[in-house]
């Protein structure tokens, strides 16, 4: 039952994704997307292998679904974030946005953790908020660099 459902909202994630206005070219999505999915493979790997603060299960079921949320679903949801981010005017409309994505990251990691697709072990939700924060402001500057540096390799050479 659980696999089903992380499919399913990771359908749904995906959707949206392709159907939202998008405020970056496809290689600027493309480029935040791999590195924030490497970012996200090395947090997990640190936090279960080194420091053992997470058990990641044994479940082959449910291993796909922690691969799911990790791979699909988490990256993402970071790149929604940053496309409507940059979309909207207002600083309110933007702490709300931010608001909203952080909750999406923390209800995935409680559907994990209910599931027993991970267990914490020196690890709670407010370190996983603090983690997801991190992934947001991550993903928001990495945007903001890779629209600087197309913004400038276009203007090179027009002041000659």
């Amino acid at each position: 039952m659980i696999l089903p459902a992380a499919i399913v909202i990771a359908f749904y994630t995906l959707s949206f994704f392709f159907f939202i206005e998008k405020k970056l070219s496809f290689l600027q999505n493309s480029l935040v997307l791999m590195l924030i999915s490497i970012a996200a493979r090395n947090y997990t790997t640190i936090l279960a292998l080194q420091l053992k603060w997470i058990h990641i299960t044994e479940d082959s079921i449910l291993f796909i679904v922690f691969l799911i949320h990790r791979e699909i679903i988490g990256p993402f949801l970071v790149l929604m974030f940053i496309n409507i981010y940059w979309k909207t005017p207002s600083g309110v409309k933007r702490i709300t946005v931010f608001a909203i994505f952080l909750i999406c990251l923390l209800g995935m990691d409680i559907f994990s953790s209910t599931s027993g697709v991970i267990t914490y072990l020196n690890w709670n939700l407010l370190k996983a908020g603090i983690g997801n924060t991190a992934f947001l402001i991550a993903g928001l500057g990495l945007s903001k660099v890779l629209m600087y540096l197309m913004q400038e390799s276009t203007n090179y050479g027009k002041g000659l």
